[in-house]
């Protein structure tokens, strides 16, 4: 009876673990997507820049879309 205790503690353990690699994962796989773009448009990345110039990048990404 206590080892099925144990197999309930593993599978928790093992589901908030995944739980928190898909949290991870997906922050990753958005901040690799959202950092090229930054990259692509003005030759930095999203961290490296402040907040006009990313707005600065918005603004050539709309130019380029008309």
């Amino acid at each position: 009876m206590a080892s099925s205790d144990h197999y309930k503690d593993i599978n928790k353990i093992i589901k908030i673990a995944l739980v928190i690699v898909l949290i991870l994962g997906s922050y990753n796989l958005w901040s690799f997507f959202n950092s090229s773009r930054y990259q692509a448009l003005c030759g930095a990345s999203f961290w490296e820049l402040n907040r006009s110039e990313l707005n600065s990048c918005l603004d050539q990404k709309q130019e380029l879309d008309k």
